[in-house]
């Protein structure tokens, strides 16, 4: 593989992948993706409503469409298609699914000196100037945000996790095991990303936020191949989506867990275009303190 040197990384991290990277193997293995966690899902679905009592169901059902729960079910629920990810990896490429990760240790390393860096980044962008505090509206009362806090990051980890090992770690890892130019390993995974947020209520302005979730996955798989490891991205995509979920949101349906909301109004299309530029521009400062992170 002919990489550029500071890509080098990205060999040991793909080497797994090498011995059964047929391209066969990849779209099979990403209908069996979908297709086991469909399947668990509904099963999942199905026993909540076998095994708890009609009332009981009813309760169930309303908890988790409106607040909070609504919004947790959606993040664990990402759990399903975290191990349909798992078990195609061991079944289609005969390979432990923990090399998804890369190595664990350095894994674990370099995840946690993006994430103390990005701390440090959105700590710096909240409090200096210029302050929005008329923009925003009060959320979950705080005790109530505090004491969901501990579940809400796990959800959100697990979200994230989910992710990166399907189109940082999977994908990228299968595609980079054939093709070593990075147009196709780094650029088809986040186009494929970006093409999943798709969100046909937004218009004509879902391009700007599949562009922008596209030009996410491409600041990933960058920091995947200097780092040859899952953990910067997992911690870029973190930072992000803890910030969204819960912290300050602009989006009604998503903000059940957040402390504060922003008071924009996004059927606005200009207010949108603007809403994804500030956060695009947000993203890619973070990516540049990540890299800088990896450097030390």
């Amino acid at each position: 593989m002919d990489l550029p040197p500071a890509y080098t990384p990205l060999m040991a991290f793909v080497a797994p992948a090498t011995t059964r990277a047929e391209l066969w193997r990849l779209l099979a293995g990403a209908g069996l993706i979908v297709m086991l966690s469909l399947v668990m899902a509904t099963a999942f679905g199905a026993l909540i409503g076998a095994v708890l009592p009609a009332d009981s169901y009813t309760t169930y059902i309303e908890a988790t469409s409106q607040g909070p729960g609504e919004v947790l079910y959606l993040l664990f629920g990402f759990g399903f298609l975290l191990i349909a990810t798992l078990v195609t990896v061991d079944i289609l490429h005969g390979r432990p699914p923990g090399t998804l990760l890369g190595r664990p240790r350095l894994a674990l390393w370099h995840g946690g000196r993006v994430l103390v860096a990005l701390l440090a980044l959105n700590l710096a962008l909240w409090v200096l100037p210029p302050w929005e505090g008329d923009s925003l509206q009060a959320g979950l009362p705080f005790v109530t945000w505090l004491t969901l806090l501990p579940v809400a990051l796990i959800a959100v980890l697990l979200q994230v996790s989910t992710e990166e090992v399907l189109f940082r770690g999977y994908i990228l890892q299968q595609l980079a095991a054939r093709f070593a130019h990075p147009a196709i390993w780094m650029v088809l995974p986040s186009a494929l990303f970006g093409l999943l947020h798709h969100d046909p209520t937004l218009g004509a302005n879902s391009v700007w936020l599949m562009g922008s979730a596209m030009l996410f996955g491409i600041a990933a798989s960058d920091l995947t191949a200097r780092s040859g490891s899952l953990g910067p991205a997992i911690a870029l995509h973190f930072a992000n989506n803890a910030s969204a979920f819960l912290l300050v949101t602009a989006q009604d349906q998503l903000s059940g867990l957040a402390l504060y909301r922003l008071t924009v109004d996004l059927t606005d299309p200009a207010t949108l275009r603007t809403v994804l530029l500030i956060d695009t521009g947000a993203m890619l400062c973070s990516w540049l303190a990540a890299r800088i992170a990896l450097r030390r």
